[in-house]
């Protein structure tokens, strides 16, 4: 088994020149892992493999400092330079809010990262075993996890690597043992406390007696046949995501075009737009991403979410941080009273709104195109006065063939338009004539004929400023 990591699985997970973080408790999982990576270093001296060991003392209980003096007498032994972090786990547990494994792990894992900063690292290691990953799936399937969750832990993924994530646990007790090596045991990991310590200490071993043997294993291969599946379905995502998402420094933008994509893609691209606007990385609960699947297409429908808002406005579905909620509405207000001359070939952005309107002699494919129509452009260029856009005024009708002339709020109405967004939709007109109303309704004025030549008017957007 382990002539096999050593030929096989640190070579994919550990380039030359790394600088590896390893992240070492004293248990016999970690105190494996950093021998493994010590014999590993010196076998491959031309590798120019470097190894730093940082062990974090939670001051839970009275074994704590000999552990912390075991991994430090060991990491002197290797010549690994050692890190220790000490704090009060239970008290930051309190502070925070959250549960004690929960809180900890918090900790631990951003401690972790400022030493990877501080030393150079570009790895963390973690001694991640089989059976952890059997209890992982385990514990998320009765949590009602989806793929993602279900895919388990990964053995390289955001610069950590696992690299006896497919060794069982007995294997690694009869490593130490082979090779002598000290270790601590935690006895809390023997009390079934925590809902992973019963999953581990009477469900796994229920399940390997009555139900398969190779529980662990079988249930290790769902993890990896569902991570081989959950990174297609993220490469789909991805794509669709450069697509359909404006991403900035105050929220993010989601065309309503996702929701005519398959769930999969949907609640994924819903889930991360959540995360990025939250900073919470494992998005949203199912319960909001199935409420935003079904009610945020609906013009004017807003939210309030764990730690955001969500509105649904006639530029796209919009995610933003609640503090912004008031910069937010500034930025929605239009002019009461607005109009601009459009002259052919060119841009003019619509007030209070990340939009764009121009009208062109060609079609316009390299914007990020919202609405458009066609028009004569003959009819249009003979004319005695340009076209404008501008806001709603007192009058305003639009021209239907077989109807006449319907007053503006009449249209407004039968296409269900909210009341409070008809004020901040541009039109588009010619002296009193209402044209076209983006996204909504055009009159059958101008209408092109046949063959002849075209006027092209768009709706584009205006990309949204990245954060710095």
């Amino acid at each position: 088994m382990f002539s096999y990591l050593n030929s096989e699985v640190l070579p994919k997970l550990i380039p030359s020149n790394s600088r590896i973080l390893a992240a070492v408790s004293g248990g016999p999982d970690s105190v494996a892992l950093a021998h493994i990576l010590y014999s590993y270093q010196q076998q491959n001296p031309d590798q120019k493999i470097v190894v730093i060991i940082s062990h974090v003392n939670h001051k839970v209980r009275k074994e704590s400092q000999s552990e912390a003096e075991l991994v430090a007498r060991l990491a002197r032994q290797w010549k690994f330079p050692f890190v220790l972090h000490e704090f009060d786990a239970k008290r930051y547990a309190d502070n925070r809010g959250k549960g004690f494994q929960e809180a900890a792990r918090e900790w631990r894992y951003a401690r972790f990262k400022e030493d990877m900063v501080r030393f150079g690292c570009n790895l963390l290691a973690t001694a991640h075993h089989l059976d952890d990953q059997a209890e992982t799936v385990l514990y998320r399937l009765l949590r009602g996890s989806g793929t993602a969750g279900l895919a388990g832990i990964y053995p390289c993924k955001d610069k950590i690597i696992r690299p006896l994530l497919s060794v069982p646990k007995e294997a690694i007790l009869e490593y130490c043992l082979a090779e002598g090596l000290p270790y601590a045991l935690d006895r809390s990991n023997f009390e079934p406390w925590y809902d992973r310590n019963k999953i581990r200490l009477h469900l796994l071993p229920h399940l390997e007696k009555e139900y398969n043997k190779r529980i662990h294993e079988a249930l290790a291969r769902t993890a990896e046949l569902l991570r081989w599946d959950e990174e297609y379905i993220n490469s789909q995502v991805n794509e669709k995501w450069e697509q359909l998402v404006q991403a900035g420094a105050e929220g993010c933008l989601v065309d309503f075009k996702a929701w005519d994509e398959p769930e999969a893609i949907l609640s994924r691209i819903l889930r991360r737009a959540a995360a990025m606007v939250s900073g919470e990385p494992r998005g949203l609960e199912y319960k909001y991403v199935k409420l935003l699947m079904q009610e945020g297409r609906k013009t004017g429908w807003r939210q309030d979410l764990p730690d955001l808002k969500v509105e649904s406005t006639k530029y796209g579905f919009l995610f933003f941080r609640r503090e912004l909620e008031q910069k937010h509405k500034q930025n929605m207000i239009v002019p009461q009273d607005w109009e601009i001359t459009l002259v052919p070939d060119n841009w003019y952005q619509i007030p209070g709104s990340n939009l764009q309107i121009g009208i062109f002699s060609e079609p316009q494919t390299d914007l990020d195109l919202l609405f458009g129509t066609e028009f004569d452009r003959h009819k249009i260029m003979t004319l005695d006065s340009p076209l404008v856009c501008r806001s709603r005024r007192p009058g305003d009708k639009m021209y239907f063939k077989n109807l006449g002339h319907k007053k503006i709020k009449k249209v407004f109405q039968d296409n269900a338009v909210p009341e409070a967004e008809r004020k901040s939709t541009p039109l588009l007109v010619y002296k009193n004539n209402v044209l076209w109303i983006p996204g909504v309704s055009r009159s059958d004025c101008y209408l092109p004929e046949n063959s002849r030549p075209r006027l092209y008017v768009f709706i584009a957007r205006i990309r949204m400023t990245a954060p710095n």
